[in-house]
């Protein structure tokens, strides 16, 4: 045999019954290429919400086009903090989002609401349906925390 020759039938590695590596799923994006979000993109990646500061997400308001003012609560017993958009359209279709650390109208339970222009409220609570108090009044579609694997 040659010098080039070395055996065999080139790489096998993967052949003989090996498992193929699975393909990591590719993220769902929340917002669109014009800034616009659907229920279905936030439910896709709701976790991306929680735990974020109100400066974190006028942040990435800010990243998808959207002008944002900070204030805070209209109610007076109420921790959360509101971020307006002043620019919205039909792609951008957020209109505020409101990030409480809980309270005792809903358990002391974290959330993030959105309130859009087409697809109206959706909140995420960062517990399971048992730990957050509703008075059975709620507009908005709730989104809890998913368990950890």
């Amino acid at each position: 045999m040659g010098a080039g020759y070395h055996g065999g039938f080139g790489n096998t590695a993967g052949a003989g019954g090996d498992k193929p590596k699975p393909v990591p799923k590719k993220k769902v994006p929340i917002f669109d290429d014009k800034g616009h979000v659907t229920i279905d993109s936030i439910e896709a990646r709701a976790e991306f919400f929680l735990g974020k500061s109100v400066a974190r997400l006028e942040h990435e308001l800010h990243k998808h086009g959207y002008e944002t003012k900070r204030r805070p609560s209209k109610h007076s017993t109420s921790r959360a903090k509101i971020i307006m958009t002043l620019n919205g359209n039909k792609d951008r279709n957020i209109s505020q989002i409101q990030v409480s650390p809980g309270s005792k109208r809903h358990g002391d339970v974290p959330y993030v609401k959105i309130s859009t222009t087409d697809c109206g409220k959706i909140k995420i609570i960062n517990a399971s349906p048992s730990e957050y108090k509703s008075d059975g009044r709620e507009t908005a579609k709730l989104i809890f925390r998913r368990k950890k694997k």
